[in-house]
């Protein structure tokens, strides 16, 4: 019963943390600095642009880990890719959904047919494809092999597609010092988030009993 009771206010005390960590970047986003053009509008691109980059670097590390596992077969770092490239994706699919709200916010719709726009849904499609085969083929090298694919496919598209509505990078390109520390900011919330999510998933996956 001790252990159940210490077990529940782990939990606990980590989703607080996890809350904490989604309610300051809020709070971020509430007191960033508007944007001369966009004005209020850039919110919504900051959280876009966090989520995305969070999301892509979460798949470059799952593919990194993936090269490691192509070469060694080692489980543990296969499941952890598997792990990241999940949470990863789900980040990078946030993105872009946001993405799709900035463009109606400050442009009055989304453009469909922008190449970095159809860039991000073909790599959300692979991404889906790569994710449900790496959990269902039972050959951990080639699982490995799957999510080094996946991030060099991300890489490869990303350097190839033009740039037509899509500035290449509007933060760091940006002079106000503001809304450069408000980028940092909530890409580091997201980041610290998407840490813990595939952590405490890595953590139930290990306290789950052997079948």
């Amino acid at each position: 019963m001790k252990t159940n009771k210490t077990r529940s206010s782990i939990r606990l005390a980590d989703w607080l943390v996890f809350a904490g960590t989604l309610l300051l970047a809020l709070l971020i986003l509430r007191l960033a600095p508007a944007e001369q053009t966009l004005g209020q509008g850039i919110r919504a691109v900051y959280v876009h642009v966090a989520l995305t980059w969070v999301g892509m670097t979460s798949l470059a590390v799952a593919g990194v880990i993936g090269a490691v596992t192509l070469f060694t077969a080692n489980l543990s770092a296969q499941a952890w890719s598997q792990r990241i490239g999940w949470v990863g994706l789900g980040f990078f699919a946030a993105g872009l959904l946001l993405s799709i709200l900035a463009a109606r916010v400050n442009w009055g719709a989304p453009f469909w047919q922008e190449p970095r726009m159809a860039a991000a849904l073909n790599l959300l499609a692979f991404g889906l494809i790569t994710q449900v085969a790496g959990g269902w083929l039972p050959w951990p090298r080639l699982r490995g092999g799957l999510h080094l694919a996946l991030a060099l496919f991300m890489v490869w598209v990303m350097r190839v597609t033009p740039l037509v509505l899509h500035p290449r990078n509007p933060i760091s390109s940006s002079s106000s010092r503001g809304i450069q520390v408000t980028f940092a900011g909530m890409f580091l919330l997201f980041a610290i988030a998407a840490t813990w999510l595939t952590w405490r998933w890595g953590q139930n996956d290990h306290q789950r009993p052997a079948l």
